[in-house]
């Protein structure tokens, strides 16, 4: 019988016991694998930021509005490119199962010089531009809803009293985050809140973008201190800080997920180490029997260690497949309505994939190595011992 066969053999001598031990480990690298792919998400998110765009919002709580009249005097500083209102709608799309896309209202004719990667037909953004109820949405939002150029969609307003009536006028391209909003006018929604409420013009923030990165100090500074007296303050930081703080907002989610992967592999370890152990004690006047044979001390290490490392590595990889099928390859879960539109995209990498294969690896070797270092130290006389 060759080394292979021989490994696999006693591998499957307890057929339930290694199945079971297989899906612990499934699971176990399952769940690592989804903590992993958050912090990638997290990561990625932070990448995509334009590093010179930059957004202003009220000092003392993303959540207090600024006055409109704050625009004309932030066009003004030097360095200033563009500059925007930029308010999260919220609305629910038909019903709540439904809504699972950003709704920024925005100033359209600015737009593109603050979002340059957004890519727009010509015609479209024309169409955008010219018409108050117009709205241009993301090709991955389209394609999930069925939209087309031309259809009306209505946003029913849960954090504002208003009801928007929106007709698709562009189907843009971008990131993956972009292609997961949608943008209208900014007008639109104020007379609508003016109408219905009787509210005054404001916005959530400003988003605008500087000529340069040298600029990208000195205009949050200026922006900071023109309004620092007034009764609408400001706070002016680069488009990473913003999403950075946004994500410190949900809790240290790298330390959480640092604490849940130490805890599951301890955890793992404890499980796999005395499935070994309890495998190994039962094969001792086996393993004294090869040794009388002629087998080594470092092959009889060698084939107990594969054996484990065969039972950790083929749950690893089974729990890194399911993960990838599950949130990337068939997208079973609807990360976007899951996390709240935080994230739009689940990706579960080649590299978060090997991760998880390296974890289960290591696993497997620390889990066996005690209990097949004693058994390939144990003499013939004292294996045979256990005769009985």
């Amino acid at each position: 019988m060759s080394y292979p066969g021989f490994i696999w053999k006693n591998g499957m001598r307890n057929k339930r016991r290694t199945v079971l031990t297989v899906l612990s480990v499934s699971l176990a690298i399952f769940v690592l694998s989804t903590l992993l792919t958050l912090v990638h998400e997290i990561d990625r998110n932070l990448e995509e930021s334009n590093p010179l765009r930059l957004v202003t919002r009220h000092a003392v709580s993303p959540t207090n509005m600024l006055p409109l009249r704050h625009r004309a005097r932030i066009e003004q500083i030097p360095g200033v490119v563009a500059v925007t209102p930029f308010t999260w709608f919220g609305g629910i799309y038909i019903d709540e199962a439904h809504t699972d896309f950003a709704q920024f209202a925005c100033d359209p004719r600015v737009l593109f010089d603050i979002y340059t990667e957004i890519r727009l037909p010509p015609e479209q953004r024309r169409a955008f531009i010219r018409e108050r109820t117009a709205v241009i949405v993301g090709r991955r939002k389209a394609e999930e809803h069925g939209w087309t150029l031309g259809d009306r969609i209505t946003l029913r307003g849960t954090v504002f009293p208003v009801d928007l009536e929106l007709t698709i006028r562009g189907i843009f391209t971008g990131s993956v985050n972009d292609e997961s909003s949608i943008f209208f006018h900014h007008e639109y929604f104020e007379q609508a809140l003016k109408e219905t409420m009787g509210w005054p013009a404001f916005t959530a923030m400003y988003w605008l973008r500087v000529d340069s990165i040298s600029s990208v100090s000195r205009v949050s500074q200026a922006i900071d201190a023109l309004f620092r007296n007034t009764d609408a303050p400001t706070k002016t930081e680069t488009e990473r800080a913003f999403q950075a703080e946004f994500f410190t907002m949900l809790g240290n989610l790298k330390t959480l997920v640092a604490t849940l992967s130490g805890v599951i592999l301890f955890t793992l370890l404890l499980v796999t180490m005395n499935t070994m152990a309890m495998s190994v004690r039962e094969r001792t006047r086996e393993i004294a029997i090869m040794k009388s044979l002629g087998f080594r001390r470092r092959e009889v290490l060698a084939l107990l260690i594969a054996e484990g490392l065969l039972m950790t590595l083929t749950g690893g990889l089974i729990g890194s497949l399911v993960a990838r099928l599950i949130f990337t390859h068939f997208a079973l879960v609807d990360i976007g309505r899951l996390t709240l539109n935080i994230f739009q995209r689940f990706e579960v990498t080649g590299e978060v994939i090997g991760l998880g294969l390296l974890a289960s690896a290591l696993v497997g070797l620390l889990s066996t190595v005690i209990p097949a270092s004693r058994a390939a130290r144990l003499t013939v006389a004292d294996g045979l011992r256990h005769l009985g």
